[in-house]
């Protein structure tokens, strides 16, 4: 009996995992926040060398394409200084130690531009991580050596500032202030590359605030009688100008927030915690209501159960940005995936939950240190099976771009590899190549993407010995695709075989094939293995198109066919039954 629950068990894990893997989406936001305020994640420490900050950056996006994330976002602004060379803000204490410090002078390296590049280049979205309001971030440091710079906001426009123990902050009340964050963010989306702006949850304190911009409400009230409905427009007219602003210069540029997972206590039913609405005076709904944001990540930082249940707050979330036609992308807590409160395999339940959730397009994992200590086997549970294939970006309803011209695709087999190539299309973002065994599914699933290439690249090196099918599609700014390119191929092209029960412990078996051009026979050939060295079947001088074949049950099988007149194997066929 022991033996039998043993082996019932494993093969439903085995169902599972194959289930899940073959689920996967074709469009999937998969993306990890790559944290630099107090050092999180990056730079692992102030004082490393350039050289070694640049191979950290690198350790980390290489460790996020073996996990099939899809998307970085890079923590730029931490609190009114830069990862970045900006005209405007120093370069952070937390990029050297001195605030103000960058880049040796003889150096030209930029930390944003270089990770906006090597991001592409593993066929990964770059989004920039700013925060809006945030100006000093421990106050009692305040006057350490090298914390803050002459040139920080805080120096030189004091009169700016909200200031509470824990934290300092730029009054969102204050017109001149909207202004100043949305020139600051804007010099970040004309001068780099990125494929998204990303603003987090630090609005107003958590302290929280009392009477601190009492008189910039006398002054600035614009006609509100009530403090804390004019301190939630105060956010949202920053979230309404960036917008407003992106969508003028680069509307293919994302722009998301990531709010506290909890809107108020209570909505939904059930849900205890945080007053975001009330204490950070965050209005979520008033921008999915505006259609002032392109996605949005609420910080959904807890595990199944309890009064913050994930089950419950996720699919709320989801409905609701699916009312407004929004992209949502939960917030997940990779950081407490290790800790007593997150049961094993609580991450990728989670993921399960979201892919079955209408209006849940993909997860955002906080944070990017955690991929390396892989906690309660959560990574491995993702490159694994989860994110095993990989996945391109949702696309969204109300921003499409216009189509790209189908690419011209060619191939050529040499030496244990097929090279395949296309021209480069005018407005394209990047490329997606595609291989499948079978022509009619080449570019319906994830399965079949090979790999996605940022432009100008236009050629792709496959390490093969066998035949496949292979199409490339362009995809413009917006991550749409063209209609796909279909490479030449000069084999007998197989067809979906046809399975039937029979008595026992056999199955029948249609293999069918198109008609080659010229061929007076065909060779058929199914194994047991890949490599054909345990054929179990085959037949030459066939002169139709379609054989019938029993076979035994339990195995998998592989299958080809070839022309009379061509010593070219057909693309492998797999199945089992």
């Amino acid at each position: 009996m022991k033996r039998i629950t043993s082996i019932l068990i494993l093969l439903l894990l085995i169902s599972t995992a194959f289930a899940a893997t073959a689920g996967s989406p074709k469009h999937e936001f998969r993306g990890v926040w790559l944290s630099t305020v107090a050092n999180i994640d990056w730079p692992v420490k102030r004082t490393d060398s350039e050289a070694k900050k640049q191979a950290d950056l690198i350790r980390y996006l290489d460790k996020m394409q073996e996990t099939g994330i899809n998307a970085v976002l890079f923590q730029v602004r931490p609190s009114c200084d830069a990862m970045y060379n900006s005209p405007f803000e120093p370069w952070s204490y937390w990029f050297s130690g001195s605030q103000g410090d960058g880049p040796p002078a003889d150096s030209l390296w930029d930390p944003l531009a270089f990770a906006v590049e090597e991001a592409h280049k593993r066929g990964m979205e770059l989004h920039a991580w700013v925060n809006p309001y945030r100006v000093v971030v421990h106050p009692a440091m305040i006057d350490s050596a090298g914390y803050i710079s002459d040139q920080h906001i805080s120096r030189k426009r004091p009169d700016w500032l909200l200031k509470f123990n824990s934290v300092y902050i730029l009054d969102p009340g204050k017109a001149e202030v909207r202004d100043y964050i949305t020139k600051i963010f804007m010099d970040i989306v004309n001068r780099y590359d990125i494929d998204g702006l990303h603003m987090d949850d630090y609005f107003y304190p958590y302290s929280p605030i009392q009477n601190e911009d009492t008189l910039t409400f006398v002054e600035e009230n614009r006609g509100f009688t009530d403090v804390h409905d004019w301190r939630r427009d105060n956010i949202n007219q920053l979230v309404e100008m960036v917008a407003d602003s992106i969508n003028k210069v680069k509307p293919w540029v994302k722009w998301g927030i990531s709010p506290f997972g909890i809107y108020k206590p209570g909505t939904p039913a059930g849900i205890e915690g945080f007053n975001a609405w009330a204490v950070l005076y965050c209005d979520p709904l008033a921008w999915l209501e505006a259609g002032t944001v392109d996605y949005i990540t609420p910080q959904l930082y807890w595990p199944f159960g309890g009064g913050q249940d994930y089950g419950t707050l996720m699919p709320w979330w989801a409905k609701l940005s699916d009312k407004h036609k929004r992209h949502f992308y939960p917030g997940q807590a990779m950081y407490r995936a290790a800790s007593d409160r997150f049961p094993e395999g609580e991450i990728p339940r989670q993921i399960r939950l979201n892919r079955e959730t209408r209006g849940c397009q993909g997860s955002v994992f906080f944070t990017a240190n955690n991929f390396f200590s892989n906690p309660k086997g959560s990574i491995d549970s993702m490159r694994l099976d989860l994110y095993s294939q990989k996945a391109l970006w949702p696309v969204f309803e109300h921003k499409k771009g216009r189509s790209l011209q189908t690419p011209a695709v060619y191939s050529e087999k040499n030496d244990g590899f097929v090279h395949v190539f296309w021209n480069q299309v005018p407005g394209a973002w990047g490329y997606v190549i595609y291989r499948s065994p079978v022509k009619s599914e080449l570019t319906k699933d994830a399965a079949s993407i090979l790999e996605i290439v940022k432009d100008p690249v236009t050629m792709h090196k496959d390490h093969t010995d066998e035949e496949w099918f292979y199409a490339v599609t362009a995809l413009n700014e917006y991550k749409a695709e063209s209609s796909a390119g279909l490479a030449a191929y000069d084999f007998v092209v197989p067809l979906r075989p046809e399975y039937n029960s029979t008595a026992g412990k056999l199955f029948r078996v249609l293999f069918r094939w198109k008609d080659y051009p010229g061929a007076e026979d065909y060779h058929i050939q199914v194994s047991t293995d890949r490599d054909f060295d345990l054929i179990v079947y085959q037949e030459r001088f066939l002169t139709g198109t379609r054989l019938r074949k029993d076979l035994q049950s339990g195995h998998t099988y592989y299958w080809r066919i070839k022309a009379s007149n061509n010593d070219v194997w057909s693309p492998v066929w797999t199945f089992n039954r």
